[in-house]
């Protein structure tokens, strides 16, 4: 059994194409597939009116592990349909193209993919952050990412995986660099205990902001995300909040920080 769900927007270029089923988008990008890992990213072009879209096809493959998808969608169709929930949001992330997945006759996932436009000239955060950017600029990509994230929490959505390598800088305007969210399978809505989710997403953030970022800036990522100026109860509780979370969740990275 298979499913292939085409964004609007692309389906006459998919029916063109004669792109009407799983396994005929499956072949386009990876018709070697008797060499799949359990998950393959590959860069690949899609034809679309008036040239070709630069995408990023991403493939999940499930030898045996398929039960822990039984009656629960793909990981693939999570992302695809959290995509729309950052677009509703106005949160800049990487545009959807299609999404599909083949079962087995009980309903145990084989294989899922998304397919989505890469984001042009982007780099990961981590990266970006290493080729030492300007203090302006770092300040302001600091609180450009501080107000995506407090639009998805104040939508009660909580990413999950927020890690720097999950977050883009696109460098198509060198001198304005732009933030765009990725990689989120995990992602969800939640009705209760948000405060634990919360801390989840910043505490990700600053595993890594503690060795490329300095106190004062991992601070004032803190005091932007409450829409905050100057230091107060509220914003303290929130940091040593994030440290506690971290020390607990990841104490072989934990260095006092």
């Amino acid at each position: 059994m298979t499913r292939l769900f085409v964004n609007p927007k692309f389906e006459s270029a998919f029916a063109a194409l004669g792109w009407n089923s799983f396994e005929r988008v499956f072949i386009q990008f990876l018709p070697d597939y008797e060499r799949l890992t359990k998950m393959t990213v590959k860069r690949v072009q899609v034809p679309a009116p008036g040239g070709v879209i630069d995408a990023f096809f991403k493939l999940y493959h499930h030898q045996q592990s398929g039960w822990a998808f039984w009656f629960r969608p793909s990981k693939a169709r999570c992302e695809f349909e959290n995509y729309a929930v950052f677009e509703r949001l106005g949160i800049p992330s990487a545009e959807r193209i299609a999404w599909g997945e083949e079962r087995n006759f009980f309903g145990l996932l084989r294989r899922a993919f998304i397919l989505t436009r890469a984001v042009p000239q982007a780099t990961e955060l981590d990266k970006f952050m290493d080729t030492k950017p300007p203090p302006a600029q770092r300040h302001r990509l600091a609180r450009e990412l501080a107000g995506l994230v407090r639009r998805l929490h104040e939508a009660r959505f909580y990413h999950n995986d927020l890690v720097w390598r999950n977050i883009l800088v696109s460098l198509e305007q060198p001198d304005a660099p732009r933030l765009f969210l990725i990689d989120c399978p995990r992602g969800f809505f939640a009705r209760t205990g948000r405060e634990r989710e919360r801390l989840r997403d910043l505490a990700s953030l600053d595993k890594a902001a503690v060795k490329l970022a300095s106190r004062p800036e991992r601070l004032r990522f803190l005091l932007a995300y409450l829409g905050k100026e100057k230091l107060d109860d509220e914003a303290r509780a929130l940091a040593r909040a994030c440290l506690d979370y971290r020390r607990e969740r990841w104490p072989e990275d934990w260095r006092g920080k």
